[in-house]
């Protein structure tokens, strides 16, 4: 069966979260003066970002709120130099989504891949982040535009790569799972819960990494979907 649905990914692998969130943090790091208690920002960031990717992984599991993921994440780098307060932690996440919505760094051949694919499939965003800023994400960044809808599971309440977001997508898209391939970056949220849903997977590992098994497809670069869809 062709396929008349692309669902993409939006974070890591549209929309360039590594290069925006920095920014977004060392803009909030001067703004809140943590200097106070941290000895740079790459102090805080180092902290930051290994508490904050263990809160992710809890988060998809559904062991976690996002409450508690949105404040612990900030407050974690904060009770690791002593300097442990809720209410600012609670601040500085606020401020960071806020910021974190207006960066447009997107990942290369981003538009590129969304103009030759809009022009042949219905396009839907299928995404784990917050409601609050992803759709400002993709207005900010100018490529909501591209998007037939916009799937959030901060909207369902169920997580990638639960099998049964993906069956909501599907009835979301009016789509047979056979008519459709699913585009992201991360291998048990994109490509193991494409799969289990029936779904094709277009494995976006620029770094190459090893896999467990054979996705539909592996590409590096974005711009390669066009040599395959």
């Amino acid at each position: 069966m062709p396929y008349t649905t692309l669902f993409f990914d939006l974070d890591h692998t549209l929309w360039d979260f590594e290069t925006n969130s920095k920014i977004s943090l060392e803009i909030n790091f001067r703004q809140f003066q943590m200097e106070r208690f941290f000895d740079s920002f790459e102090q805080f960031f180092a902290l930051y970002h290994q508490k904050n990717a263990e809160l992710w992984a809890l988060y998809r599991k559904n062991e976690i709120s996002k409450e508690f993921l949105t404040k612990e994440r900030f407050l974690f780098p904060l009770r690791e130099v002593g300097a442990e307060q809720e209410k600012l932690a609670e601040e500085f996440g606020k401020s960071y989504l806020n910021i974190l919505a207006e960066q447009t760094n997107l990942i290369e051949g981003c538009v590129e891949t969304l103009e030759y694919t809009r022009e042949k499939y219905q396009l839907y965003i299928l995404s784990n982040g917050f409601k609050e800023v992803q759709f400002k994400k993709l207005k900010n960044a100018d490529i909501f535009r591209f998007f037939n809808g916009v799937v959030l599971s901060d909207d369902i309440g169920i997580n990638k790569p639960d099998v049964r977001l993906f069956q909501h997508a599907l009835h979301r898209a009016k789509c047979d799972a056979r008519a459709c391939a699913f585009v992201g970056d991360d291998w048990e949220a994109d490509i193991v819960g494409a799969k289990n849903a029936g779904i094709d997977q277009l494995f976006f590992n620029p770094k190459q990494q090893p896999t467990p098994f054979a996705a539909t497809y592996d590409i590096k670069k974005l711009i390669e979907i066009k040599e395959i869809l």
